[in-house]
């Protein structure tokens, strides 16, 4: 099976693992990306192959070459896909400009999908990428498909995904949330195509071969982002470190929230007990996440609707047996079971955070008896060969 993923930028993980185990299992996948990523150091050998292997938007004149073949080889198809972009002005002047703007380099990755003879195209996030697939499906004349994850949902109206989601084959959402979430705001047709095919990790990457719990440290991988709850957890930290409890709260990742977040730490007086990092190796990052006592990130609603799905890191912590302190919004209780691998608050509210936290550091014998399971649950439903099978069978179900 030759399959073409449409992605707007090779930076994320979990896109180039399942890309990975496909190729694994004797499938051929052709990466078409919008979008070049200038980052070059400290790539996994895995991210700097499939980055090699990419196809990218290429120069202008190239795009208006490929695309005024394409409009006289194929003018058909060709009108077809004018008519769709119009449809999306009436339902979302802002989808229609992105898909205009795009148009191009699809005329472009259509001629590379032919060489590569791709039989199916499956999109990640339904997000400009979506466009993108759905235009190239149309000139191919092959099905697409399209895995929903957060904010490409969750910051959209339902005039904007309804058109696009019924284009798609199928939806692979990663989160039983998302395919309830989809179900209320465009209806029981969308949600008839979402199947269940959670994110998953590299189960050998993330795990520890010694793990020494050291008292009282916590963890944070994330982009310093509001959805991600930073600002809450610094102020849960504080609360502990105020009433005498032994903290050391790392926290690891860059993000335009940085500069606030020093400056809370600042305020509260807790520098030399919670650190910003910046980012680590994985290599650094495993050292720490076996030293770690608890993973720690509350989880929010930002404002403007955003919020996570599942996030990756905490799965990766979690399969370093490493147990979680989150709060129960979006699909996050579909991987953190509280008072099994972890504990859930439904307050938004430091108080409540940090006496889950103390509920943790002061029970080593549940922070082990939590990791263990916590381990459990990724091997179980976030095996990243797994869930890649899973897609398989739904792309190509015989």
């Amino acid at each position: 099976m030759k399959i073409a993923y449409v992605v707007s930028g090779l930076t994320l993980t979990f896109v180039v693992d399942e890309m990975e185990a496909h190729e694994q299992a004797g499938w051929e996948v052709l990466p078409l990306v919008s979008r070049r990523s200038d980052r070059s150091e400290g790539l996994s050998a895995v991210m700097a192959k499939w980055r090699k292997r990419a196809v990218y938007r290429p120069g202008v004149l190239v795009q208006m070459g490929v695309t005024l073949r394409e409009m006289i080889t194929h003018p058909l198809r060709f009108c077809k896909i004018c008519f769709w972009t119009m449809t999306l002005l009436f339902h979302s002047p802002v989808e229609f400009a992105k898909a205009v703007y795009e148009l191009t380099t699809v005329c472009y990755f259509t001629s590379c999908c032919r060489r590569f003879g791709a039989e199916h195209i499956h999109v990640h996030f339904a997000s400009r990428s979506l466009n993108v697939g759905i235009m190239l499906g149309i000139l191919t004349n092959l099905p697409v498909s399209c895995t929903v994850h957060a904010f490409d949902i969750f910051m959209r109206t339902p005039r904007s995904l309804r058109p696009r989601l019924a284009k798609c084959k199928f939806i692979a959402a990663v989160s039983r949330f998302n395919i309830e979430y989809l179900r209320r705001i465009c209806g029981q047709s969308i949600a008839n195509l979402c199947h269940l095919v959670h994110c998953g990790i590299d189960l050998e990457k993330f795990s520890v071969t010694q793990r020494v719990p050291e008292q009282g440290r916590i963890i944070c991988v994330c982009r310093l982002i509001g959805k991600k709850g930073i600002d809450l957890a610094i102020r849960a930290c504080s609360q502990l470190i105020n009433d005498g409890t032994g903290v050391v709260f790392e926290i690891v990742g860059e993000g335009p929230q940085r500069e606030h977040l020093e400056d809370l730490i600042r305020q509260l007086g807790v520098e030399d007990s919670i650190k910003l990092l910046g980012s680590v190796s994985n290599d650094q990052l495993k050292q720490r996440l076996s030293r770690a006592c608890v993973f720690l990130m509350p989880c929010i609603q930002t404002p403007d609707g955003d919020m996570d799905g599942i996030p990756v890191a905490m799965m990766e912590a979690m399969a370093c047996k490493v147990p979680v302190v989150s709060r129960r919004i979006s699909g996050i209780p579909e991987l953190v079971q509280h008072d099994v691998n972890g504990l859930l608050v439904d307050e938004e509210e430091p108080g409540a955070i940090a006496e889950a936290v103390r509920l943790l550091l002061t029970d080593p014998d549940k922070v082990s008896r939590f990791g263990q399971a916590a381990r459990e649950k990724i091997k179980q439903d976030f095996n990243i060969m797994e869930t890649a099978a899973q897609l398989r069978k739904l792309i190509c179900p015989n």
